[in-house]
């Protein structure tokens, strides 16, 4: 039976076998699955059965429903397809064996042996590739980090290399706030591609970027000044 494996950090917190139809899965208490995750929406995703396979739908969440690392709206699932819901993994695990194909008219069904003069071309396309994508053995696409101006937390500087990056006083958190005062959840920066987006989770309060409120979420540039919980954060790239 298909199943779903509930994960933090790869650590396995619970498995739900999909025997019904439907499973709804968010923070709030009448989801089927609830977790509880600041970076979950109150109602996040819904996993639902049609003609024989399993599907996923984000239900407009605030940070997205993500399936091996790409962000979805509605997305058919194979097995050991991972997906990030929050701080969290869901992995679908359907164990039906798949009956190798039969081999071809002509065909003995012993594996092919390539000779070495075969080989050489698409090895060079590999090689090809590579270059195009590193310069100088490093890659070009730049990482977003975070900076402390003012204020207290954890570290003085963060790289933001997950999909999804949690700020408050949480033990969870990734930039963790330490002031006596400080919240829980505070805000929540989501890495889209190669562009960031700073949000602001349920119950949170006044979040500006460059003096300016925070109305749902705002695309972040280089250098922009971010005021959470009275912490000044600067975002840029390198």
């Amino acid at each position: 039976m298909p199943r779903i494996v509930l994960k933090l950090d790869e650590l396995v917190l619970k498995e739900i076998p999909l025997d019904k139809p439907r499973l709804t899965i968010g923070r709030k208490p009448d989801n089927d699955l609830v977790i509880d995750d600041p970076a979950v929406s109150g109602h996040h995703a819904l996993i639902f059965s049609q003609d024989g396979a399993f599907f996923i739908e984000d239900l407009g969440s605030t940070n997205g429903t993500f399936v091996n690392d790409g962000k979805i709206q509605k997305e058919m699932l194979k097995n050991s397809d991972r997906v990030a819901v929050g701080q969290h993994a869901l992995m679908y695990q359907d164990e039906i064996p798949v009956p190798p194909s039969p081999p071809k008219a002509g065909e003995s069904g012993k594996p092919k042996i390539v000779e070495p003069a075969m080989q050489k071309e698409p090895v060079k396309a590999v090689q090809g590739t590579r270059k195009t994508a590193a310069v100088g053995g490093k890659t070009t696409e730049k990482v977003g980090w975070l900076a402390v101006v003012l204020g207290e937390t954890d570290q003085k500087e963060y790289e933001l290399t997950g999909h999804l990056t949690v700020i408050g006083a949480e033990d969870t958190a990734t930039v963790k706030l330490t002031g006596w005062f400080a919240p829980k959840n505070a805000a929540l920066i989501s890495r889209r591609g190669s562009a960031y987006f700073v949000s602001m989770p349920e119950g949170a309060k006044k979040i500006t970027v460059n003096g300016e409120a925070v109305e749902r979420q705002k695309q972040l540039q280089d250098e922009d000044i971010i005021v959470i919980a009275g912490v000044h954060l600067q975002f840029f790239l390198k």
